[in-house]
C-alpha cells in the first residue's frame, strides 16, 4: 500500500511537470502578444501628441516654358529677293514685330505646377523640416497645420545629398511643441514603428509597422560623373508609405522621431510594404547647419569602389572569405588622391563577359571599424566624422597590409559638381565613353532558353543593386533598345557614360518591370 501511494505521488509530480512545460510557452506567447497589443494601443496616445507637430506642405513650382518666341530671325532679304525688295521686307518685318508686341500682355503670368508633401515642427522659431525633393525649385510654399490654419513659408536651407530641407514659416502658430528626436543607432529590426504624414493628400494619416531592416543605402539625385552619392544607414519599414508621406516622421514606441520618411519601393507606385526613412542621427547633424548656414558640408574622401565577393577574391587570389571595398576610381583633387589611394588600372574578367577594375587598394578598416563594402565607409563618415578630421584606412596593396592617413575635405556641392562636369571637354567625354567605364554592376550570360540576357549575380553597392535588380532577372531592354544577347547589351552600355540615368526592362517571374537607375563607374560588360 505504501508503494502504491508512493507511485501515485510520483505520477502527480510528473503530470504537474508536464503540464507546466506545456503551458509555459503558451503563457509566454500570451505575454508577448499582450505586450505587442499594449504597444500598438499606445500609438493612439502618441498620435494625439505628435500629429499637431506634423504639417501639410503645398508647393508651387515653375513649369518648363512651352511658349512661342515671336522674335523673328534676321534675314538678308536683299540676297534672297534682290536689292529692290530689301527695304520693303525690312519695314514689313518691323511693323509685324511691333504689332505682335502690342497685342501681347505686358506681363505674363508664370506657368506653375503643384505638388505636396509633409513636414514637421523642428523648434519654436518657425522652422519646419521636410525633404529636399518636396520643395526643390519651389517658387511658393504654403504649410497647413493639423487644425487647418495656413501659413506662407520660404526655403532657408536645403541639402540634396541627404534629401533634407528647412522651411521658415511666416508668423508661425504659437503653442506648437517641437518633435523629440531619437537615437536611430539604437534601432533593431522588429522594433515597432509608425509613420505620420499626408499620403495622397490624406492629411494626418498614421500607419503602423515595424523596423524591417537597417543600414540600407539610397542613391539620391542625378549622378553627374563626379560620383554617385547615397544616403547611408537608411531605415526600412513596412509601415505603409505612399506619395505625399515624404518629409513626414517615423516614430518609435516612445514617440521619438527616429527617421524622416523619404521614399518607398513599389512596382505599382503605391505602398508595397517597403518604405525608407532618413536616420535621425543624420538629420540631427544636417538640420542645424541648414538653419544656420543654408547648406550642409558632407565629409568627403573622393573614391568609388565595390564590395569583394568570393568570385572576385578567387580572381585576385585572396582568401575566399576576404571582406573589403575594392577601389575602382579616385577623383581628381580629392583627399583620396592627396593621400595616394590607388585606383583600379586594369580590366579583370570575373565571369565570362563580366569585368571589374582590378589593381586598386582594398580597404578593410576605417579607424579600426571593419569594412565589408562602400556602404560601411559612407555610413562611418556620415555618423562619426567632420570636415578636417584625419582618418586611418587599413588597406591591402599588392598583397601587403598597411595604414594610410587621410584628411577629410568638404564634398563638392551639387552646383560645384555640375560645373565641374560641364567643364569636361568633348574630347575628354568621348575618351571616357570609349573607355567603357559605364556599368550596371552585374554578372550576366547568354542562354539558349531565353530571349534576353540572364543576370547571374548582382554586385553589392552597384547601380543594379540600388535599383532592385535580382539574380535570375532577364534583361530584355536597355534604355528603350531591345537586347537579345550579352554582346548587344554591352554595345548599348558602351554608348553611355557613368552617371547617366537609364531605364532597364527586365522579366521576373514572367512579368515585365522597368528599373530606373544611374550607371556606375565600374566596368561591367
Amino acid at each position: 500500500m505504501k508503494n502504491t501511494n508512493k507511485l501515485s505521488l510520483i505520477l502527480v509530480f510528473v503530470i504537474a511537470a508536464l503540464l507546466t512545460s506545456v503551458c509555459m510557452p503558451v503563457f509566454a506567447d500570451d505575454a508577448k502578444t499582450e505586450a505587442i497589443n499594449e504597444a500598438k494601443a499606445s500609438f493612439s496616445d502618441l498620435y494625439e501628441e505628435i500629429n499637431p507637430s506634423v504639417v501639410y506642405v503645398y508647393v508651387a513650382k515653375a513649369a518648363e516654358s512651352t511658349g512661342t518666341n515671336y522674335e523673328m530671325e534676321e534675314f538678308d532679304f536683299g540676297d534672297i529677293f534682290g536689292p529692290q525688295f530689301e527695304e520693303f521686307f525690312r519695314q514689313f518685318n518691323e511693323q509685324d514685330q511691333n504689332n505682335r508686341r502690342n497685342n501681347e500682355p505686358q506681363e505674363r503670368e508664370p506657368q506653375l505646377t503643384y505638388g505636396s508633401g509633409t513636414g514637421f515642427v523642428w523648434d519654436d522659431e518657425g522652422h519646419i523640416v521636410t525633404n529636399n525633393h518636396v520643395i526643390e525649385n519651389a517658387v511658393e510654399v504654403t504649410i497647413t497645420y493639423s487644425d487647418g490654419i495656413e501659413r506662407d513659408a520660404k526655403v532657408i536651407g536645403a541639402d540634396p545629398d541627404s534629401d533634407l530641407a528647412v522651411l521658415e514659416v511666416e508668423n508661425p502658430k504659437e503653442g506648437l511643441i517641437p518633435v523629440t528626436m531619437g537615437d536611430s543607432s539604437a534601432l533593431k529590426p522588429g522594433d515597432l514603428a509608425a509613420a505620420i504624414g499626408n499620403p495622397l493628400g490624406q492629411t494626418g494619416t498614421m500607419t503602423q509597422g515595424i523596423i524591417s531592416a537597417l543600414g540600407r543605402s539610397y542613391a539620391v539625385g542625378e549622378n553627374d560623373g563626379s560620383g554617385n552619392y547615397t544616403i547611408p544607414d537608411v531605415i526600412q519599414t513596412d509601415a505603409s508609405i505612399n506619395p505625399g508621406n515624404s518629409g513626414g516622421v517615423l516614430i518609435n514606441a516612445d514617440g521619438e522621431v527616429v527617421g524622416v520618411v523619404m521614399a518607398f519601393s513599389s512596382y505599382s507606385y503605391s505602398s508595397a510594404g517597403i518604405g525608407y526613412a532618413i536616420p535621425a542621427n543624420l538629420v540631427k547633424r544636417v538640420i542645424p547647419a541648414l538653419i544656420e548656414n543654408g547648406e550642409y558640408e558632407h565629409p568627403w574622401i573622393g573614391f568609388s569602389g565595390l564590395a569583394l565577393t568570393p568570385a572576385i577574391n578567387e580572381q585576385l587570389e585572396l582568401d575566399h572569405d576576404q571582406r573589403g571595398a575594392l577601389i575602382q576610381t579616385v577623383q581628381p583633387n580629392s583627399p583620396a588622391e592627396a593621400a595616394g589611394i590607388v585606383a583600379g588600372d586594369e580590366d579583370l574578367e570575373i565571369v565570362k563577359g563580366s569585368y571589374i577594375r582590378a589593381g586598386g587598394d582594398i580597404i578593410t578598416k576605417i579607424n579600426d571599424r571593419d569594412v565589408k563594402g562602400m556602404d560601411d565607409i559612407i555610413a562611418y563618415l556620415s555618423s562619426n566624422t567632420s570636415i578636417g578630421d584625419t582618418i586611418t584606412l587599413h588597406l591591402i596593396r599588392d598583397g601587403k597590409e598597411m595604414d594610410v592617413d587621410l584628411t577629410l575635405a568638404a564634398r563638392p556641392n551639387p552646383a560645384q559638381r555640375h560645373a565641374n562636369a560641364n567643364a569636361n571637354t568633348e574630347e575628354e567625354a568621348e575618351e571616357e565613353k570609349e573607355s567603357g567605364k559605364a556599368s550596371l554592376g552585374v554578372y550576366i550570360s547568354d542562354s539558349s532558353d531565353i530571349d534576353g540576357v540572364y543576370v547571374n549575380t548582382v554586385n553589392e553597392d552597384s547601380a543594379a543593386d540600388d535599383a532592385g535588380m535580382e539574380e535570375g532577372d532577364i534583361i530584355v531592354s536597355f534604355d528603350g533598345v531591345e537586347v537579345h544577347s550579352v554582346s548587344e547589351l554591352k554595345a548599348e552600355i558602351d554608348k553611355h557614360l557613368p552617371g547617366e540615368r537609364v531605364t532597364v526592362t527586365i522579366l521576373r517571374d514572367g512579368e515585365s518591370k522597368d528599373l530606373r537607375l544611374t550607371l556606375g563607374n565600374t566596368l561591367a560588360r
